[in-house]
């Protein structure tokens, strides 16, 4: 091959290299041109406070950064449900608008935005503030109508990610130790001492009624023969159902040896309540509600406790944790 053929080959292989590229740019910013927009881009470790308000109903979050957690203001030590948050300041570090509608919105009632359906409020690490309004459905029901705070644009956003930004402020998010529960659902009381059944309460299947249950229990819910009171099973479930709970005291303990020094380990006093839900006709559904209640704290007001099976230590008022442990005394007479 000569030197001079050899050159054109290098030189038309350049070019077409050349050629190439341009295509494959142009074709990326075609493809990122058509992708929608965003309303802000935010980095979830920016995230400081949350606030969400829909109609009468309004939440708020704040961030602790010794913990790496979420918690409620409207609570002081109730941290959000790990599961539920999970993935939450992701969606609000940068919700993506399906399209720019306007660059003005000249009448926001025709939105839905004067009296928006939603209202987010983020603050930063360094105090900014930003917020999005979410107005009205758009007539094919995909997406809301919406705006951002110091912008005159009308965006749309994805029906699914308001969806998930209204159901934090219909159902907040609570740990599941942060209950209440309804007397009505309840079939069966269990009280544990040293990890045994103590006594039982269960209601009667062809009664109706409140029984004690035979001991040891091997049927669940247990039976029994002899009636109970149920004025006081009511009265005992209506108090157990609206726990006064101050807050965590430890989150995520995975060591048994760790609930020791609070006296919520195994050998504690523990209630164990089973509910059953008639979700629709012919379909009932089984669920179980439970506290072991521990040692008193050191100011001497509250109780330390479990709920829920879960891996949290909480606090509860002493005095509505006292007439739980009363129950204990009532049925060993």
């Amino acid at each position: 091959m000569s030197l001079r053929f050899a050159l054109v080959l290098v030189i038309a292989a350049c070019w077409i290299a050349i050629g190439a590229s341009i295509v494959i740019k142009q074709l990326g910013q075609e493809e990122r041109a058509e992708q929608p927009p965003f309303f802000f881009t935010l980095s979830p470790d920016d995230l400081r406070n949350i606030s969400i308000s829909s109609g009468e109903n309004a939440t708020s979050w704040h961030f602790r950064e010794d913990e790496r957690r979420w918690y409620f203001d409207d609570e002081s030590d109730v941290p959000t449900d790990l599961y539920r948050w999970g993935g939450i300041t992701q969606l609000l570090g940068g919700p993506r608008s399906q399209r720019e509608l306007k660059k003005t919105i000249d009448n926001p009632e025709l939105y839905g935005l004067d009296d928006p359906l939603l209202s987010i409020t983020v603050r930063l690490r360094d105090e900014r503030e930003l917020t999005v309004e979410m107005g009205d459905l758009t007539p094919d029901g995909g997406a809301h109508y919406a705006s951002q705070s110091g912008y005159d644009q009308l965006y749309t956003v994805d029906y699914s990610w308001g969806d998930v930004m209204l159901r934090l402020v219909e159902e907040p998010p609570y740990p599941e130790w942060f209950f209440t529960m309804d007397p009505a659902e309840a079939t069966e009381i269990l009280l544990f001492e040293e990890n045994e059944v103590t006594s039982g309460f269960a209601i009667d299947d062809e009664s109706g009624e409140w029984v004690v249950c035979d001991l040891p229990a091997v049927d669940a819910p247990c039976k029994g023969t002899n009636p109970a009171d149920g004025e006081v099973i009511l009265d005992y479930l209506t108090h157990f159902g609206n726990p006064v709970i101050d807050g965590a005291e430890v989150l995520n303990v995975t060591d048994l040896a760790d609930y020791v020094p609070y006296g919520v380990d195994r050998d504690a006093p523990y209630v164990h309540i089973r509910r059953e839900v008639e979700v629709r006709e012919l379909l009932t559904e089984v669920y179980r509600t439970s506290m072991v209640i521990g040692d008193v704290t050191p100011d001497g007001n509250h109780r330390y406790a479990v709920a829920n099976e879960t891996q949290d230590i909480i606090r509860v008022d002493r005095e509505w944790a006292d007439q739980l442990l009363a129950m204990f005394e009532l049925s060993r007479q």
